[in-house]
């Protein structure tokens, strides 16, 4: 079955390390969208966050998405949401009383802003801030209304940190949510059906493309959900974690030795 949509994860996969597309990798996923192959990066990140990316590969058209938010919210190339899946008010004061539990920083993100209730930013939102180009709310939490939604929260603190709180945490407190990481200084928290691959299994339907059509690419646990659909062709990046590698049909490169490049050079042309 020939490929008509290819997935890709940002970080770690798509960019290098200091969050570049390598030379190889963009004429790769140029070649194949001129083959008439849907390019869909799938992200934690918010969409200005993901557009910029499919802006620098020229991808453009009716046949280019983005599956933003670790799969909450799905868009097109105009910004016109797809899939829509959030949080409300009484995840938010959930997740609050979490935070005091473990005494860990806990911060939302909206689709344009993060909102947080602490008064002195840590580095790691802040990192965040700028990775996904969004504005960063103080706000004190009288004036967070009952109707206020969010797309997700985050748990930030220092790789060590954040590896203590994976141990520490009791897994109960998260069994209604789909708890992921995409990076060592987050712990983040979607919707218990907001995934990638429930999101990209909506989105090939959507678009007329069969599973069996769709080839992913991936590194990190918040990737798991799209490594578990039988029927894609999974890649797993050469610096993915080792859950991701066991699920794979093909290990790759490394982010920084063009792993995209290499596999679309093997399994698709």
């Amino acid at each position: 079955m020939a490929i008509k949509l290819i997935a890709v994860d940002l970080d770690g996969t798509l960019l290098t390390s200091d969050h570049k597309i390598s030379e190889a990798t963009k004429k790769a996923l140029q070649k194949a969208a001129k083959m008439g192959i849907s390019i869909v990066p799938c992200s934690g990140r918010p969409f200005p966050g993901v557009k910029e990316y499919l802006e620098e590969l020229e991808l453009q058209g009716d046949k280019q998405y983005a599956i933003t938010f670790n799969g909450a919210l799905v868009f097109d190339m105009e910004g016109k949401e797809i899939v829509k899946d959030i949080l409300n008010f009484a995840d938010f004061t959930y997740f609050l009383e979490l935070a005091k539990k473990y005494k860990m920083p806990f911060h939302v993100e909206l689709e344009d802003y993060f909102v947080t209730l602490d008064k002195i930013i840590n580095i790691y939102l802040s990192q965040e801030s700028w990775l996904t180009k969004m504005p960063i709310k103080v706000e004190d939490f009288e004036k967070i209304p009952e109707d206020f939604t969010f797309v997700k929260g985050m748990y930030t603190g220092s790789s060590k940190r954040i590896e203590e709180f994976l141990k520490e945490i009791n897994w109960e407190d998260f069994k209604d949510y789909n708890a992921s990481t995409s990076d060592p200084s987050l712990f983040e928290l979607n919707s218990k059906t907001a995934s990638k691959g429930n999101a990209l299994k909506k989105l090939a339907k959507k678009i007329g493309i069969k599973e069996d059509e769709v080839m992913i690419f991936g590194d990190q646990s918040n990737d798991l959900s799209m490594f578990s659909v039988p029927a894609f062709k999974k890649v797993a990046m050469g610096n993915a974690i080792e859950e991701i590698k066991e699920k794979a049909d093909f290990v790759t490169r490394t982010n920084n030795h063009n792993g995209i490049a290499y596999a679309l050079e093997r399994l698709v042309f």
